[in-house]
């Protein structure tokens, strides 16, 4: 049976907040860099800087799902599955809020050879996450 890992808000996190984001950021860097010239520079910088962060981030973030054979990523456009013995490393970013988990295979997919998904929420978080302990414990 297979179990998500991904969290249920990947699509939140991969389009929608994003978009609204970058969309009310840069809207509003625009109009302070118009109004204010160059004292507004730094709201014009912060968007790049956040629209690095999300390319980094949410823009990548796959759903993910495990059985006892395959890992199932998908990025709401195609799925694929692959076998958990081309799995070749996990490590998650901890220190970052959700836990973004990275999947390295051991040959090339379609979503290339390391995947990224948002952790499902934890109450208590704990290290490593148990959604990397999952996979690591089935490879």
């Amino acid at each position: 049976m297979k179990k998500q890992l991904s969290t249920s808000m990947t699509f939140f996190y991969k389009y929608i907040f994003p978009t609204v984001w970058l969309t009310g950021f840069g809207l509003g860097s625009i109009m302070v860099v118009f109004s204010e010239g160059i004292e507004g520079l730094p709201f014009f910088i912060g968007f790049f800087i956040g629209f690095f962060i999300f390319y980094h981030t949410s823009f990548r973030a796959k759903e993910v799902y495990i059985d006892d054979e395959f890992l199932y990523v998908s990025n709401f456009r195609r799925s694929i599955q692959v076998p958990l013995r081309k799995v070749k490393a996990v490590s998650e970013i901890y220190f970052w809020s959700p836990t973004l988990i990275f999947v390295e295979f051991s040959e090339p997919t379609d979503f290339g050879k390391k995947i990224l998904f948002i952790a499902y929420f934890q109450m208590f978080p704990t290290y490593p996450h148990p959604a990397r302990k999952e996979i690591e414990q089935r490879i």
